[in-house]
């Protein structure tokens, strides 16, 4: 009977050391799509910006924003479109505009962004130590902080953070569809798994990866995504 369980106790510690690299090796991969958007992009964020920089991309990229609006007249049919380049200024943007130096986190690097099969892929390169040790004090880096715990073997190390998803018009708003999976190297996690074991409501997560591409004077009507940018569809208010 010992025999018995010392071999039962052999192979449960095999499978688990089996799961834990496996794990480990899904953790640390780069998706294809980030490898390619980084070729196709190499002077993209391929260094730290400046907040200037940062600024002139998104006001150039804000401007094909707003441009066909502001041309329109009241009641207008008007569509906008976007490339995966803008889409990527604007997301950096968003990151720097959010920190006291205007600039990306120290722990963030090689933000890339690209569209493919009507989904946005949208990801970096992320220390989460660096990240937790130089950001500022609050609900995320506490939730930094409980991942590395959970997942020791991503500590100190760079790993691919992204999101894929398909936006949607919810009211009006245009922000990511419920179902947007946030990846992890090769790993997926759906948005309510990851508020789950960080102990985050899953609202806070989706206003944290909303697109902030609304404009008080455009009614959005639809969305088109293809693998040469995105076109948004709507009426001049």
């Amino acid at each position: 009977m010992q025999k018995v369980i010392g071999k039962l106790i052999i192979v449960a510690l095999i499978s688990t050391v089996g799961i834990l690299y496996y794990l480990w090796q899904q953790a640390v991969q780069i998706p294809e799509e980030y490898i390619k958007a980084s070729e196709d992009k190499q002077d993209s964020q391929s260094l730290p910006l400046l907040p200037k920089q940062i600024s002139e991309q998104a006001a150039v990229s804000t401007q094909k924003l707003t441009a066909p609006i502001d041309k329109a007249k009241a009641g207008q049919k008007v569509t906008v479109k976007l490339n995966d380049r803008d889409l990527n200024n604007l997301i950096v943007s968003k990151i720097a505009t959010s920190q006291p130096n205007k600039q990306i986190p120290v722990g963030i690097k090689g933000i890339r962004t690209n569209i493919k099969d009507g989904k946005i892929h949208t990801g970096a390169l992320v220390n989460l130590d660096q990240l937790a040790r130089n950001g500022r004090s609050g609900t995320q880096i506490a939730a930094l902080s409980k991942l590395t715990d959970k997942l020791t073997f991503l500590k100190d190390r760079d790993i691919y953070i992204g999101i894929v998803g398909k936006p949607i018009v919810d009211g009006t708003q245009i922000k990511f569809a419920p179902d947007t999976q946030i990846k992890v190297g090769k790993m997926n996690f759906t948005i309510a798994q990851i508020a789950e074991d960080l102990g985050i409501a899953p609202a806070k997560i989706q206003q944290a990866i909303d697109l902030h591409l609304q404009q008080q004077n455009f009614k959005v009507d639809s969305i088109n995504l293809d693998n040469n940018g995105m076109a948004i569809e709507g009426a001049k208010k």
